[in-house]
């Protein structure tokens, strides 16, 4: 494994990259609060059909997290200052929870950069239980939930070079229950995608909505939705064979658009 550090707007972004690289690019884009260890299982099972690039966002894992408004237009952003920095011009893109929303908008917005976009658990506008349910969270809350394993406190302590928690809870809900501005939610943009996308969720999944992804199909025809059985939110992490079925059986296109 390879792992490189990119100075982007105030934040140094930990990168690790996996797989040869003559192998086809995956960006991998991790959930909100999380960091690559959500991908530790799904990546040995990717890594001999692509060359993995899997990043910590800024603030999670060891990525720091600099002193611009935290966004998924910035995750966006973020996103493709790594593949610049790679030479990557065009890359199959992965993304959970937020992870996914980040994708949604990278192909909205960069329809050239993505072959095709692999959604878990990730909603591409924010409904208003979702707002009300999110909006609930304070770093508290989430210590109380999460008291050990690899989303809790200490977890996130060991690793970044420099934690806050108390604010990268606070700004990652700002993030999550901004139902208003252009940086935030793909919401209508979605129409505008190209790439196919593949969505991929657990029927227990509390937080993504499967009427929206049925939506999605609505606007976009073609657009895939595979639900795995008693799975819940991270079913990357506790289904990654399943997950991976699905990733290796997706249509592929990574010839750069002209």
């Amino acid at each position: 494994m390879e792992k490189r550090i990119f100075e982007v707007a105030g934040a140094a972004l930990s990168v690790e990259i996996s797989g040869h690289e003559a192998l086809p690019p995956l960006l991998l884009l991790h959930g909100g609060l999380g960091s690559t260890a959500d991908f530790a299982d799904l990546v040995p099972l990717l890594a001999d059909a692509y060359r993995v690039v899997c990043m910590d966002s800024r603030g999670h894992g060891r990525s720091t997290r600099g002193d611009v408004p935290l966004s998924y237009q910035r995750l966006e952003q973020d996103a493709l200052v790594v593949l610049d920095g790679l030479g990557i011009t065009r890359a199959d893109v992965m993304g959970f929870s937020d992870g996914g929303i980040t994708g949604l908008r990278l192909a909205a917005h960069h329809p050239d950069r993505v072959g095709t976009l692999f959604t878990i658990g990730s909603d591409w506008r924010l409904l208003e239980a979702s707002r009300v349910f999110n909006a609930q969270v304070t770093p508290q809350w989430w210590r109380d939930r999460n008291p050990d394993g690899p989303y809790s406190e200490a977890a996130y302590a060991e690793k970044n070079p420099e934690p806050d928690f108390e604010r990268l809870v606070t700004e990652t809900v700002a993030m999550w229950t901004d139902n208003t501005s252009a940086p935030g939610y793909p919401g209508e943009d979605v129409r505008t995608i190209t790439a196919p996308i593949v969505m991929i969720r657990g029927t227990d999944d509390h937080l993504s909505s499967h009427d929206l992804a049925i939506a999605l199909q609505d606007l976009l025809p073609g657009t895939a939705l595979h639900e795995i059985p008693d799975a819940g939110h991270g079913v990357a992490a506790s289904r990654p064979a399943e997950v991976a079925t699905i990733m290796r059986r997706a249509p592929r296109d990574l010839t750069p658009a002209t």
